[in-house]
């Protein structure tokens, strides 16, 4: 016997989540376009002279605003692909240090050890 469409319950539901269904997106989680385009959405790691970093790649189509590069003071413009650091050796714990993350150049990032 084919089973019946159901019906969704207008009003709450008593389920947790978000508006449209899908799972929140976080450090190292993936939002569901992403996961379907199989592009890479977690952090990496990095050590340098200067600590350790976790390091995000911002898509172009992910970047819905301007950020100014610590490295060299410019601008990125809304819809530049960019990456986001912050210190994953913080002694305030990861949580701290990700509210302190900033946006990047891809170019002042590499080359930051030289300024």
């Amino acid at each position: 016997m084919p089973r019946s469409p159901q019906r969704r319950r207008r009003g709450g539901s008593s389920r947790a989540r978000p508006p449209g269904g899908r799972n929140p997106v976080g450090p190292g989680r993936a939002d569901r376009l992403e996961e379907l385009l199989g592009l890479d959405t977690g952090y990496s790691h990095q050590t340098g002279s200067d600590g350790g970093w976790h390091v995000r790649q911002v898509p172009a189509w992910r970047a819905v605003k301007d950020y100014t590069c610590p490295g060299c003071g410019r601008r990125i413009p809304q819809g530049a692909a960019h990456l986001v650091a912050w210190r994953s050796d913080w002694i305030m714990g990861d949580e701290d240090a990700g509210a302190e993350r900033r946006h990047w150049h891809p170019v002042c990032w590499r080359t930051r050890h030289s300024r």
